[in-house]
C-alpha cells in the first residue's frame, strides 16, 4: 500500500497556489490554442504560438522539422510515411513502408515535414535531480463529419463545464496542462534539481514521426508522461495497432453475360467479398480463443469501409476493403501480426475457388507497435504518491489506445506512463470536449509530479 503522507516541498505547494489563483488564465490559454487550428499537416501556427509561451517562461527552446529520410535509416520498421488531413493514408505498403517509395510515388509533395517543426522547451536542473520529458502533439484530426457539430469547432466554446473544440481533448488539453503547470511552477520560483523538456510534436496522428524524430535525435530523460487524455489516471501499456485494406477486381458483366451457360463469366469483386471477411473475422478469433472469461480480448479488428462496382446491374470489376485492428501487447510484435494478415489472405486465395480466380492483394497503410511494462515503474509511483496526496485514483492500468508512449519504451529505451486530462471517447469526433475542471486539476497534479519526480532545491 502506498504510502499516503505526501512529501512534496513547500515550493511546490506554493506553485499550485498560484495556479489555483490563476485558474481563469489557465483556461484562456487552452482556449487560445485550441481557436489556433492545426490539422495534421498545418501545425504551423500552432507551434509559433506555443514557442511564444515556452520563451515566456524562461526554457531554452529549440525547433526542428522532423528528418524523413533520416528516420527510416535509423527505424525501417518503425517510420512511417508523414502524413496530412487532406491527403491521409494514400500510400499503401505490402512489406513495411520506405524513404525510397516515398520518393519514387510522387507524392512527397504533400507528404512532408516543410513548415511543420517538432517545439521543444527545456528548463535546466540544477543538478542532482531525475530528469523528465513531458510529450503531447499539437496536430488534430479533421473537423468532419463538419455537420455534426453543434459548436463551432474552432471556437472554444464553454457550456455545462466543458470546453469544446477540435483538439479540446487529444490533446491540447494535457499539452496545456503541462505548460500551465511548468508556468506556476517558474513563477512560484520553484528551482528544479533536474532537467525538464516538454515536447510539442507534430503528426501523431496516423504517423508518430513527431515524437519518433526527437527519439533519433538522441532526446532522452529519466522518465517520460506522454500527456494524452487518461481522465487523469495512470497507464503503463498500451495496444498495438494496423491500419489494413484489401483489393479484390472481378469480371464486369451485365445479368444477360453473367452466365455463359453453366460457366460464371461475370464473377464481381463483391462477390468475392465474403471469403475474405471470413477469412478475416477468423484470425481475430484465433488470437482471441483463449481468452480466460472475464478479461478482456487481447484482439480486435474492426472492418470498416467496403466500396466498389460503379453500376447496379453489371457485377463489380473492383472492390475495396478498409479496417483496422487494436492488439494487446501479448499479441506479439506488430510485424508479428502483420505476418498473420499476410497468412490469413495467402491462404484465403489458395482454398476458395473466387479468390483463386482473382486472388486478394493486401496492402497496410499504418502499423503501430504496443508498448509493454510492468505496472510498478517508478514514475508510476512516484505519480500514485502524488495522486494519493491529493485523494485522487492511485492505481496503473493497461491502456486501450495506441500513443507515442511506444517510441520513448521501444526506441528510446525509456520508461514512462500515460497520463493527461479528458477522455479519449471524445476523440476523433464532433463534439469533442474536454471538463474545465479536470484540465485544472491537471495543472495542479503535473506541478506536484515535476516538483517530486526532478526534486527542488
Amino acid at each position: 500500500m502506498m504510502d499516503q503522507t505526501s512529501i512534496l516541498p513547500n515550493a511546490a505547494a506554493q506553485a499550485v497556489k498560484v495556479a489555483r489563483a490563476n485558474r481563469q488564465r489557465s483556461i484562456e490559454a487552452l482556449a487560445t490554442l485550441v481557436r489556433i487550428p492545426s490539422l495534421t499537416g498545418e501545425e504551423g501556427a500552432a507551434q509559433a504560438h506555443l514557442c511564444a509561451m515556452l520563451e515566456a517562461v524562461g526554457a531554452d527552446v529549440s525547433k526542428a522539422e522532423p528528418d524523413v529520410e533520416a528516420m527510416f535509416a535509423a527505424y525501417p520498421e518503425i517510420a512511417q510515411y508523414p502524413t496530412h488531413w487532406q491527403h491521409d493514408l494514400i500510400l499503401p505498403y505490402t512489406d513495411m513502408p520506405s524513404f525510397t517509395a516515398l520518393k519514387e510515388s510522387g507524392l512527397a509533395v504533400v507528404l512532408n515535414y516543410d513548415g511543420r517543426p517538432n517545439v521543444v522547451g527545456t528548463w535546466r536542473g540544477s543538478g542532482g535531480g531525475r530528469s523528465l520529458i513531458l510529450n503531447g502533439h499539437v496536430d488534430t484530426v479533421t473537423i468532419e463529419p463538419s455537420a455534426g457539430w453543434s459548436f463551432d469547432p474552432f471556437g472554444a466554446e464553454i457550456a455545462d463545464g466543458r470546453l469544446y473544440g477540435r483538439g479540446a481533448c487529444d490533446m491540447k488539453g494535457g499539452l496545456m496542462a503541462a505548460l500551465m503547470a511548468l508556468t506556476y511552477l517558474h513563477e512560484a520560483d520553484v528551482r528544479l534539481r533536474g532537467n525538464v523538456s516538454l515536447q510539442c510534436v507534430v503528426n501523431e496522428e496516423h504517423a508518430g514521426n513527431g515524437t519518433l524524430d526527437l527519439i533519433r535525435r538522441g532526446l532522452r530523460a529519466d522518465a517520460a508522461i506522454v500527456l494524452e487524455p487518461t481522465g487523469n489516471t495512470i497507464r503503463h501499456t498500451h495496444p498495438g495497432g494496423l491500419y489494413w485494406q484489401v483489393s479484390l477486381t472481378g469480371v464486369p458483366r451485365s445479368p444477360g453475360a453473367r452466365w455463359d451457360g453453366t460457366d460464371l463469366e461475370g464473377l464481381g469483386a463483391i462477390d468475392a467479398l465474403p471469403p475474405v471477411i471470413e477469412a478475416l473475422l477468423e484470425l481475430e478469433r484465433r488470437y482471441n480463443v483463449a481468452t480466460p472469461p472475464g478479461e478482456k480480448a487481447p484482439f480486435a479488428l474492426t472492418i470498416g469501409r467496403v466500396c466498389g462496382g460503379h453500376y447496379e446491374t453489371s457485377s463489380a470489376a473492383e472492390a475495396l476493403l478498409k479496417g483496422g485492428a487494436y492488439f494487446a501487447p501479448s499479441v506479439g510484435s506488430v510485424t508479428d501480426v502483420m505476418a498473420s494478415f499476410r497468412a490469413a489472405i495467402t491462404e484465403a486465395n489458395a482454398t476458395d475457388g473466387r479468390l483463386k480466380r482473382h486472388p486478394a492483394k493486401l496492402e497496410f497503410l499504418h502499423h503501430d507497435d504496443a508498448t509493454d511494462q510492468p505496472a510498478d515503474l517508478e514514475v508510476a509511483r512516484v505519480m500514485s504518491k502524488v495522486l494519493a496526496s491529493q485523494g485522487a485514483d492511485t492505481g496503473a492500468y493497461p491502456g486501450h489506445f495506441c500513443c507515442d508512449l511506444r517510441h520513448f519504451v521501444n526506441q528510446g529505451g525509456m520508461t514512462g506512463i500515460v497520463f493527461g486530462p479528458g477522455s479519449i471517447a471524445q476523440a476523433h469526433k464532433p463534439d469533442e470536449y474536454i471538463p474545465v475542471a479536470e484540465y485544472l486539476e491537471a495543472i495542479e497534479l503535473l506541478a506536484l509530479f515535476i516538483a517530486e519526480w526532478c526534486g527542488v532545491e
